[in-house]
């Protein structure tokens, strides 16, 4: 149990990596995908996302339609169908699936990282995430995160 004026630190390990960051928001069930990712017509980086399902496929388009290229979705072998269908529908977006995918993060370069509770796209539940402007995060979450799941999956 921790005492008054003493505080948990973290340190980087297997388990993942520390960091401190100056500009992040606790963003509590009245923010949805669409509106944390409202400005991605005007961001010039890659869009990474990280999702086990793809619910709503209508919703989910309408958020890619916004800028339909230089995106990257990795998502659960899970939802394979969806997949293909959202592929179909926007050619230019790189799809890969994954077996073992439940991480639900949103990279948006080149310093914006979403970690969330909620699948990519239109939840019905109560659900939290959190924001984190940062490249040195953005860089880490890309380099230990992101990226050896990607070099792991089945590209589309």
């Amino acid at each position: 149990m921790l005492t008054q004026g003493l505080a948990m630190a973290f340190t980087d390990d297997n388990g993942g990596f520390a960091f401190s960051c100056d500009d992040a928001k606790l963003s509590i069930a009245a923010s949805t995908w669409n509106t944390r990712l409202s400005q991605l017509a005007r961001v010039q980086g890659p869009l990474r996302v990280m999702t086990r399902l793809l619910p709503n496929l209508d919703y989910i388009g309408r958020i890619v339609s916004k800028r339909p290229h230089n995106i990257y979705i990795l998502a659960s072998t899970e939802a394979e169908v969806d997949a293909r269908s959202l592929k179909a529908q926007f050619p230019s977006i790189r799809i890969a699936l994954h077996p073992n995918l439940n991480a639900k993060a949103v990279l948006v370069g080149p310093d914006t990282v979403w970690i969330s509770s909620a699948d990519f796209g239109e939840s019905k539940k109560i659900e939290s995430a959190v924001g984190l402007h940062s490249e040195t995060v953005f860089n880490k979450a890309l380099s230990s995160l992101f990226n050896p799941a990607w070099a792991t999956a089945r590209e589309i």
